[in-house]
């Protein structure tokens, strides 16, 4: 027969697994006059068998529980579309691996990520952006709802729009860094300056068109978005899905052949999508 000792570490091995759910339950099982049952208390045996015995009953009525509401939640989620499954299953583990794990470094994060510009996008933030800063007023932005046509052509003579195209189709070629240090510089000046650049340099399809485009969709794309002849935006809100890649209702797509050619059908409702008015691109976000 186990002594007292030993049910108690069984009991409190028990809660351990279940950690959230045993802390409601031995908080229900309050003693008026000794206080709360806590698993230091139990390992000191100091409550008998049968306090013992209800403790884990309702610790496994609570773990049954939050099964069941578990298996519910998952029923209401929308199913991972083979398009997801294929881009969760192409990325990478960095550094979120060890801030979930529990145990984030930042001495490993130092170590590991040493981002460094290059003396030509350095110089670019020092130069370009400080001209480009000088050329923007917040308030007026605000107010006229517009930049001026100084800071326009600016922005297309200097290649905003195409810091992360490729040198060989008119861009600068510059690194996710550099880019994230333009959009700092910019965002202490004027945050409308900072959007309307990352989108070309982020949700903008310039970047797709460069790693997937046909040679005939690159000549004739990158070029002109590098200079600002065309300026990009990223269709991806809808009235009734929000930002949400994962569900865009409203917003489809049928692959069907015409005339010998395959084609793709798309059927959207898009708003509030940022650049929209200015766009001479559209990148269609579709199920």
């Amino acid at each position: 027969m186990l002594s007292k000792r030993a049910i108690a570490a069984r009991a409190s091995s028990r809660g351990s697994a279940v950690a959230s759910s045993s802390t409601r339950a031995l908080s229900v099982l309050a003693s008026s006059s000794s206080g709360p049952i806590t698993p230091s208390s139990l390992k000191g045996g100091q409550y008998d068998r049968r306090q013992l015995q209800q403790t884990r009953t309702l610790l496994g009525l609570v773990h049954a529980v939050d099964k069941r509401v578990y298996r519910w939640a998952k029923r209401l989620m929308p199913p991972i579309s083979k398009t997801e499954q294929i881009a969760l299953g192409c990325g990478t583990i960095g550094f979120d691996r060890e801030i979930f794990g529990g145990s984030p470094s930042l001495q490993h994060l130092i170590d590991t990520y040493d981002p460094k510009l290059s003396p030509e996008e350095q110089a670019f933030v020092d130069n370009q952006c400080d001209v480009l800063c000088s050329l923007l007023n917040d308030h007026d932005t605000s107010i006229e709802r517009d930049f001026t046509r100084e800071a326009w052509d600016y922005m297309r003579d200097e290649k905003f729009f195409g810091m992360k195209i490729p040198k060989e189709w008119g861009g600068l070629g510059f690194s996710t860094a550099a880019v994230s240090a333009v959009l700092q510089k910019l965002a202490t000046q004027c945050f409308d300056a900072n959007a309307t650049v990352a989108v070309p340099n982020s949700l903008g399809p310039g970047e797709l068109l460069a790693r997937y485009g046909t040679d005939e969709q690159k000549s004739y794309f990158l070029p002109r978005l590098a200079d600002g002849t065309l300026i990009p935006c990223f269709g991806l809100t809808g009235p009734h899905s929000g930002s949400d890649a994962t569900s865009l209702i409203g917003s489809d797509c049928v692959v069907m052949e015409r005339d010998g050619e395959l084609g793709v059908m798309a059927t959207f409702k898009k708003r509030y999508i940022t650049l929209a008015p200015v766009a001479g691109v559209v990148g269609l976000g579709l199920n």
